[in-house]
């Protein structure tokens, strides 16, 4: 019984839906020096959530195509002329997903500022 009620609370906590809204730094291990570190500053106006991309002091990128649901946060963003589709599953203080291009697939990971 005691085991039932374990995971009873384990299902109960990762169905928490995490608030996105706020700055989370990430790594990208393997992209290209400029791009492998940031920060992602999501916001949202009425329904809709928004997510810009910040590297370095004064380069900014606003991302398109931004969705979030059941913890998952997916977005499409322009660098250097090529569009990168990142998806990342948020818990309450980290992340851990991926960045999509034409040359394949890197990790990403992060956590909340």
């Amino acid at each position: 019984m005691l085991l039932m009620l374990a995971a009873s609370f384990t299902t109960v906590n990762a169905q928490k839906k995490v608030d996105p809204v706020g700055t989370w730094s990430y790594e990208a291990e393997y992209a290209p020096y400029e791009y492998s570190s940031g920060d992602l500053v999501v916001s949202k106006e009425g329904n809709e959530y928004k997510v810009e991309v910040v590297l370095g002091e004064y380069y900014k990128i606003k991302a398109q195509k931004v969705q979030y649901k059941d913890n998952v946060l997916s977005f499409d963003v322009n660098m250097e002329g090529e569009t990168i589709g990142v998806e990342t599953t948020l818990e309450k203080e980290t992340f851990a997903g991926t960045a999509s291009y034409s040359e394949g697939t890197l990790k990403l990971s992060g956590k909340r500022k």
